[in-house]
């Protein structure tokens, strides 16, 4: 794409002078703006701007979101579906005056507790790329491969290191005041109804099926969760705990 190269040169502050989207929507997040870009998607069709949250059903959602609308891109990275929207970071002058002023914007939050202990279990217990240098990390400090040990190396700075865990309220690629609707992983089935029926009139109560990988981290909290993993918990994501609402275990 034109000036793609000047934007991975110029980082942050380019994409900030070249994108019409972060001139309009600056990003003040700890994220890195190029890891955040790809959780924005839009169709300029309904329109819809979706902001999805890693480890908060965006794969179900997303794959809903894509079998109803009839909006392709001419040109896709990929196959799957959350590469079938567009970008924030390229979206034209145009587009982005039609997401101020016309496009339903919406996202689905998830229970800190339950997103952060379903990041541990899925990235490290599977033995993904992405928990690799959780591991590397705590064989070098001498903690255990554990959930309490994944806390303490969120911690001791790996808190914004991957998007599957970094707070959700450093996700959002629009202001929070931006959003029509925020949903919850805890009442997928009726709200991602309610986001169906809005933007493509699905009767109510339609099944959506469920799509990505299970941890059942919501039916392990009892067990995974001690004392010092809540403390870590409740400092960290503060901000996700107040923004949206979730009740702290103290």
């Amino acid at each position: 794409m034109p000036g793609s190269g000047v934007l991975r040169a110029g980082g942050r502050m380019g994409a900030r002078l070249l994108s019409p989207f972060y001139r309009r929507y600056p990003y003040r997040g700890a994220m890195d703006l190029f890891k955040l870009d790809p959780r924005g998607a839009y169709s300029p069709l309904e329109p819809f701007f979706y902001n999805r949250i890693p480890k908060a059903a965006n794969t179900t959602i997303t794959q809903a979101l894509f079998a109803h609308t009839r909006f392709r891109p001419a040109r896709a990275r990929r196959g799957h579906p959350k590469y079938q929207f567009l970008r924030p970071l390229f979206l034209p002058p145009s587009e982005v005056k039609r997401l101020e002023s016309q496009a339903w914007a919406f996202t689905v939050v998830r229970d800190p507790y339950s997103r952060v202990l379903s990041a541990y279990l899925d990235k490290v217990g599977r033995r993904r790329h992405q928990g690799r240098r959780f591991l590397s990390w705590a064989a070098q400090h001498g903690q255990p491969e554990s959930f309490l040990g994944f806390c303490r190396y969120l911690e001791a700075g790996g808190l914004f290191l991957d998007m599957h865990w970094a707070p959700q309220a450093e996700i959002l690629c629009l202001p929070l005041e931006r959003f029509d609707f925020i949903g919850r992983v805890e009442t997928l089935e009726h709200d991602l109804g309610h986001i169906l029926q809005h933007l493509f009139g699905v009767a109510p109560g339609a099944p959506a099926p469920r799509a990505g990988t299970s941890t059942q981290a919501s039916e392990r909290l009892e067990e995974s969760y001690g004392p010092e993993e809540r403390r870590i918990v409740n400092r960290l994501y503060a901000r996700d705990f107040e923004q949206f609402g979730y009740d702290r275990r103290l």
